[in-house]
């Protein structure tokens, strides 16, 4: 089984860290403050959602990866609790939230079946075009909402 992964948006560090560690969980806790989370299990911010911007942004994920700095620019997440604890929270870069923010309908149709067919997807459920759509949706849907309120996208890893 791979790592359960909860993608929200909140309008800071500490708003997210305070939704993730509620102790009424994420998803009662992001209601609560008129916010949303959604279940994305096995969708991890740095290779699986980075192979989608890579494809979404027309970059290959290697220079997504390699673009060094600013950090800001770089797909993969940056940490914002500790390693050692259970629950793991990342703020994704606004890179990430633009580039889900603005695909379009074509971008996002091009972009299913090749995305679906990554070997990262293979062990996944969502590994046919046709079932991967609604998951793209969902996060370019989240992604705007999040990038309208002047907020950021954090995903919650639990091992």
């Amino acid at each position: 089984m791979g790592v359960l992964c909860d993608y929200f948006r909140a309008p800071d560090r500490e708003g997210a860290l305070s939704l993730s560690l509620n102790e009424d969980g994420l998803f009662q806790a992001a209601a609560a403050a008129d916010l949303e989370a959604m279940d994305f299990k096995g969708i991890d911010p740095v290779v699986i959602l980075g192979k989608l911007v890579s494809l979404l942004s027309g970059d290959s994920y290697m220079d997504l990866l390699l673009s060094g700095i600013p950090t800001d620019h770089i797909p993969g997440p940056e940490l914002i609790t500790p390693e050692q604890d259970e629950v793991i929270v990342v703020e994704l870069s606004t890179l990430v939230r633009d580039t889900l923010a603005a695909a379009t309908e074509e971008a996002l149709a091009e972009a299913a079946p090749i995305w679906a067919n990554t070997e990262e997807m293979a062990w996944n459920t969502w590994n046919d075009p046709d079932e991967v759509r609604p998951v793209m949706d969902e996060l370019v849907g989240l992604a705007r909402r999040a990038k309208a309120s002047g907020q950021m996208l954090y995903c919650q890893i639990c091992p």
